[in-house]
């Protein structure tokens, strides 16, 4: 179903690297006891929770950063992460909870990494400091707002975590005809963008023939990810914020917000949409 190259969604790569542990499957999610409560009446359920648990990242054996994420594809997860800093080295995983990066600790001084799963890289990164460490997207991609409105259901479909918790973000890297080439979920929208950069570096795909589909809102760090990676268009069924929309002007990126059957908002370069 999935050609050599191009991973199951939410499964283990088709590309052995940034799985995690060797042989393991992290548990995603967890049963829970739980009182559901419906018309004024009330029983006793089970129901399953996504896990949240924390991901500490080590410099050659010194602890430099916590993140909290869903578990799976951690070596993915850091090496989008090592990406949007600017930052490069061998990663290992160490145990269940930590990976181990070999750079030096002071690498990461004064950089502000993900400390809570719903923060990213918030309000470190100006428009001026990714221009100097970033050029804009060149690829004259264009893609049909007809493939971009297949995809939110194809996303679901391929959500198996969130079809058992409701608790996840997905991030996708679509072809222009609207085929998903990978999904990754996380309880953290930034966490889900970086294992998907992760894979796409692993797997050496080209982004700058795709684009990225988000299943929440477009927040200006992951249109940072989303430029440093060389995506030209980013599609979410949510809004873009302000600065998102700014960055993606800047970069030569489209931004397609509130994508609804073939409904759809464009807040920039809308040449790239057709």
């Amino acid at each position: 179903m999935y050609p050599e190259g191009i991973c199951s969604p939410c499964g283990s790569l088709a590309h052995p690297r940034g799985t995690g542990s060797p042989g393991s499957s992290p548990a995603q999610s967890r049963e829970v006891a739980i009182e559901r409560v419906e018309a004024g009446a009330r029983r006793e359920e089970r129901d399953r929770v996504v896990v949240e648990a924390p991901l500490q990242l080590r410099a050659r054996g010194a602890p430099v950063a916590t993140v909290m994420r869903t578990p799976g594809h951690d070596l993915e997860l850091v090496r989008g992460l090592l990406h949007a800093e600017s930052l490069a080295g061998a990663i290992a995983q160490v145990d269940e909870d930590a990976v181990d990066i070999d750079v030096e600790a002071s690498a990461f001084a004064g950089r502000g990494l993900l400390a809570s799963a719903a923060c990213g890289v918030c309000g470190r990164v100006a428009i001026a400091d990714l221009e100097a460490r970033a050029r804009e997207v060149a690829a004259d991609t264009r893609v049909a707002l007809a493939a971009i409105a297949g995809v939110p259901a194809r996303l679901a479909a391929a959500q198996r975590v969130f079809a058992e918790t409701g608790g996840l973000h997905a991030a996708a890297l679509v072809a222009t005809s609207g085929e998903l080439l990978c999904v990754r979920e996380d309880v953290g929208r930034h966490n889900a963008v970086d294992k998907l950069v992760g894979w796409t570096l692993d797997a050496g795909r080209d982004p700058s023939s795709a684009f990225l589909f988000l299943s929440g809102r477009i927040g200006y760090e992951l249109v940072q990810k989303a430029v440093m990676l060389g995506v030209p268009v980013i599609a979410a069924v949510s809004a873009p914020s302000s600065l998102a929309i700014d960055l993606a002007e800047r970069f030569n990126i489209a931004l397609v917000g509130f994508v609804r059957g073939a409904r759809g908002n464009l807040y920039s370069h809308a040449w790239r949409i057709f």
